[in-house]
Formats: structure tokens, C-alpha cells, sequence
């Protein structure tokens, strides 16, 4: 029993900090746009490639119910193959087109529905040589209203009834000259 209390703190302590290490990142978008990114995805020493996963969360800005975003990749050191290869970019589970890869990779997602005021979860993962970056831009942007079917119906009973006047008005004597 003395020996699982001090190997169940020590799993708490290590779980508190792997579990910090891989907290989400929280944006702040108040206006029409947003960055996000990772101006310094690293392997450790020695290694010459690793996976990494970055999860970035945010609130849509008020009056806007639509997305677009773009992202890109560059190595930022003199080693051309510290680049990152993306291997997954989705914005609440939606996957980013993809536009060019290579070292320099490019991807971008057009017109995605949110929820107005919802939360959203932007994930990118990949592959990087060390010494890389990513950077990416948000767009919102507010869908038109769309009547509802109330509103259409009770546009129909006007006209109706503008029709309805304009049929049984009395008939006005006309003179003709001949």
C-alpha cells in the first residue's frame, strides 16, 4: 500500500505535465480574421524526423457564421530538410485542400458553416526535419439571411390580398369620343 501512493503521485505529476505539453492553444478572433501557428516545430537532438500535433481552439467572432483559412509551411534554419509535411489539417474535423507540398506546402479551406458563438478546434499534424515552421490565416465571414417559412407565407397572403382589392374594385364609367 506505501509503495502505490508514491507511484500514483508520481503518474499524477507526469500526466499534469504531458497532458500541459499537448493543451489545445487558445485564440482570441474578436474581428473578420485570425492567425494561428508554430513558428518553431523542433525535433529533439539527433533526430532527424519527428511527428508533431498542435490543436488550436477559438470562439466564432460575433456575426459571422462562416470560415475560410490557409495554411503554410516553411523551414526556418539553413537546412532545407528541416521542412514540415503536413499530414492532416482539418478545422472541426474538416479536412484542408491541399495546394502545393514539397518545402514549402500550402493548404486552405473555403466557406465552412460554424456555429454562431460555438467553439471550434483547428488540428494540424505532420511530420518536420527540425527548425520548421507553420503559419496559417482565419477568415470569417456572415452567410445571408434566409426568410423563414412563416415569413414567406405571410408575404403570399399580402400579395393574395392585394389581388383580392384590386379585382373587385368598382368599375369606373369610361366616356369614348368618337
Amino acid at each position: 500500500m506505501k509503495r502505490i501512493i508514491p507511484a500514483a503521485i508520481a503518474a499524477a505529476i507526469a500526466f499534469g505535465a504531458a497532458s500541459s505539453a499537448n493543451a489545445a492553444q487558445t485564440l482570441t478572433i474578436t474581428g473578420p480574421s485570425g492567425t494561428f501557428g508554430d513558428d518553431s516545430v523542433t525535433c529533439a537532438t539527433g533526430v532527424t524526423s519527428c511527428t508533431f500535433e498542435r490543436t488550436f481552439t477559438f470562439l466564432t467572432p460575433a456575426g459571422f457564421t462562416l470560415a475560410s483559412a490557409d495554411i503554410g509551411s516553411n523551414f526556418t534554419g539553413g537546412n532545407m530538410m528541416a521542412n514540415i509535411d503536413f499530414s492532416r489539417v482539418t478545422l472541426n474535423g474538416v479536412s484542408f485542400n491541399t495546394l502545393s507540398t514539397g518545402q514549402q506546402e500550402f493548404r486552405n479551406l473555403l466557406n465552412q458553416s460554424l456555429a454562431a458563438g460555438g467553439t471550434n478546434t483547428l488540428f494540424v499534424s505532420g511530420t518536420s526535419g527540425g527548425d520548421a515552421a507553420f503559419a496559417g490565416t482565419l477568415s470569417f465571414a456572415s452567410t445571408s439571411a434566409v426568410p423563414e417559412p412563416a415569413t414567406w407565407a405571410m408575404m403570399l397572403i399580402g400579395f393574395g390580398a392585394v389581388g383580392a382589392t384590386m379585382r373587385r374594385r368598382k368599375q369606373v364609367a369610361r366616356v369614348n369620343f368618337a
